[in-house]
């Protein structure tokens, strides 16, 4: 995602021309879905082995604050690159493994 200009993010649903947040569980329904996205900036600039949350780019935290917000869920870990030290982990989710 570090190369992105912008990054799409389906944030709700269109169904036979009436928004919805969730999709249904019919699947014959799938073919009149429309995704709804909001578009957030990128941030153009390299990730890798970052290990800390505060030393990424705002954008980048700026997104993975806005995926907590619209999801309701906390990210514990962010992975930044292939080795297995190149992890992010938020506080709360740390203090899980103290």
């Amino acid at each position: 995602m570090d190369t992105l200009a912008e990054i799409p993010v389906c944030v709700a649903y269109k169904i036979n021309g009436k928004q919805a947040t969730e999709i249904p569980a019919d699947v014959a329904s799938y073919d009149g879905i429309e995704c709804i996205y909001e578009k957030m900036p990128g941030w153009k600039t390299s990730t890798e082995g970052v290990t800390d949350f505060d030393k990424l780019p705002k954008r980048a935290q700026e997104y993975l604050n806005f995926l907590e917000r619209e999801s309701g869920a906390k990210i514990g870990m962010v992975s930044t690159g292939p080795d297995r030290d190149h992890t992010i982990m938020r506080p709360a989710f740390a203090a899980n493994f103290v």
